[in-house]
């Protein structure tokens, strides 16, 4: 598996510093103005690959970036989780990147995130410290297709793919792109999840606060302990294989006035294959996992 991941990761970058060569002998790349961008969202549920664990996760996300020209970028944001009773920071998220566009067809980028969660977050990905990715787009003209592929690092490192087709539609201002994506990749980020003690077999009711977790060698076992006794071992069978997560529908409608700019994104998650957890009881747990509906709203205001 490690082989792989440097396989791929090494793929990656060298076929970003192709195109980036490519694209500067060109002179093609799409972004001709530095700008600065701040914005604000609303998200109604942070589902991760369709998934939650046991209770919503309702966001207002701040956010500031700035883009230059060639068409590197930097950015950060803030999750500030609203729930009653518990209204907190949960994470803070700085990124950077770099985009390009080939021709009018073809545009792609490289980008590299760095998060810090809240210690009791609740968040399926919240042990996770650093990703990188990579998407690549291209124009059929009847619709675009999306692709990326990233890296989550926490105690092992998980492979996360996507690929969708969209569809842009413009009225005056107002722009509708109907999107169907699907995910796929590894899950020892539930693992790592787990052996935290986060999850609701762990005794946590969606606060946050969870139980004492033993780490086992391998990585792959979470301990369940009250008062100090050892109730259960969990583990998550074949964490690190590759298979479909999430399928995902979503309808983006943006209103832009000027320089600023106002989305609505409903989307309806389907997650498929939920990972089979074993316990030291001898008992067999299936993922809890449902259909979800998201609701994302936000505003942007780009100075240039």
């Amino acid at each position: 598996m490690k082989s792989y991941l440097r396989l791929l990761f090494v793929s990656v970058i060298s076929f970003f510093l192709v195109i980036q060569v490519s694209a500067q002998d060109t002179d093609t790349i799409a972004v001709k103005k530095s700008s600065f961008v701040v914005g604000l969202k609303y998200l109604s549920n942070n589902v991760y690959l369709g998934r939650i664990d046991s209770a919503n996760i309702m966001y207002l996300v701040p956010s500031i970036g700035y883009a230059h020209k060639s068409g590197l970028h930097i950015g950060a944001s803030l999750a500030y989780q609203l729930d009653a009773g518990l209204n907190k920071i949960d994470a803070i998220a700085l990124e950077g990147g770099y985009d390009f566009k080939i021709g009018s067809k073809f545009s792609g980028g490289l980008s590299v995130e760095k998060y810090f969660f809240d210690m009791n977050s609740i968040s399926l990905n919240s042990m996770t410290d650093l990703g990188v990715g990579s998407n690549f787009a291209y124009d059929f003209d009847i619709v675009t297709l999306n692709a990326s592929a990233g890296l989550g690092f926490n105690e092992k490192v998980d492979v996360i793919t996507e690929i969708g087709i969209t569809k842009s539609f413009e009225f005056g201002k107002f722009a509708v792109e109907p999107v169907i994506k699907l995910f796929a990749g590894t899950q020892n980020y539930y693992n790592q999840y787990l052996k935290a003690g986060k999850s609701h077999l762990s005794g946590n009711k969606g606060h946050g606060k969870g139980s004492t977790a033993a780490k086992g060698k391998s990585g792959m076992t979470t301990t369940t302990t009250t008062a100090g006794t050892v109730a259960a071992t969990y583990t998550v069978a074949a964490a690190s294989a590759y298979k479909v997560l999430d399928y995902e529908l979503s309808i983006p409608i943006a209103y832009t006035f000027q320089n600023l700019k106002f989305d609505l994104v409903p989307t309806y998650a389907i997650p498929v294959n939920a990972a089979t957890i074993l316990s030291s009881t001898g008992a067999v747990v299936k993922e809890a996992i449902s259909n979800r509906f998201i609701l994302q709203v936000g505003a942007t205001y780009t100075f240039k």
